[in-house]
């Protein structure tokens, strides 16, 4: 159980799989460290290594499911990928973002072919989940958000709702999800905004920076860190 808990670290992963490939289910980490019997130097260095790799999973990066290469979408908001490590032997690679698996669909870029993928961006699954919480007296908020501009999962654990990505400093509402506006956004009372259902908000940039429309979805490549 070491052995494996190093390796997936290594590998830039914060979550345990069954090593079986038949079996979807995901060990929890408090169950790994219990049956590893991690000493308190060890236990310390892995939880450091889980950190790191889950902020780099926050920020959207993922590894090619070829080589493992860590990269991101060239495209924010596609999920059919081309890996241009892997492509260099001729045949292109392509693979699914939302389940990491190689592409396997003729049919066009919404399904990869791949058995329970849903085709959504993983950080998706961990913003559903977050359990909620009551900011400024206004309840019901989730604890976890993703920026609008960037993407950065952020989870707020205590204080106001003016927060500024640390990633592309972004200014936000953490209710309501709109840019923030300063002295006047603390007297009014928000409405919580949904659960996130897209990384990043393509909306938000429109609505707040006069962009152009995304372009229309489909397969693009990846940007390899």
């Amino acid at each position: 159980m070491r052995d494996y808990c190093h390796n997936e670290l290594k590998k830039g992963k914060y979550r345990f799989p069954c090593p079986d490939l038949q079996c979807q289910k995901t060990w929890g980490y408090f169950l790994v460290r219990h049956v590893a019997g991690f000493d308190d130097e060890t236990r310390s260095t892995v939880e450091k290594e889980l950190t790191e790799n889950n902020i780099r999973q926050g920020l959207g990066c993922q590894q090619c499911p070829g080589c493992e290469t860590w990269c991101s979408p060239m495209n924010p908001g596609r999920i059919r990928l081309k890996c241009d490590v892997c492509s260099r032997g001729g045949r292109p690679f392509e693979f699914c973002w939302g389940c990491q698996r190689e592409w396997k669909s003729k049919r066009g870029y919404r399904c990869c072919g791949n058995e329970g993928c849903d085709g959504k961006d993983p950080r998706i699954r961990i913003l559903t989940v977050a359990e909620k919480m009551v900011i400024n007296d206004i309840p019901g908020c989730p604890s976890i958000r993703a920026c609008p501009k960037c993407g950065l999962l952020i989870n707020l654990t205590s204080g106001c709702r003016h927060m500024t990505c640390g990633n592309c400093n972004a200014q936000f509402c953490f209710i309501c999800l709109t840019r923030w506006t300063g002295v006047r956004h603390l007297t009014r009372k928000c409405t919580v905004a949904p659960v996130q259902v897209q990384i990043p908000d393509l909306s938000w940039e429109s609505r707040n920076d006069n962009a152009t429309s995304p372009p229309a979805a489909d397969n693009s490549g990846c940007t390899i860190l």
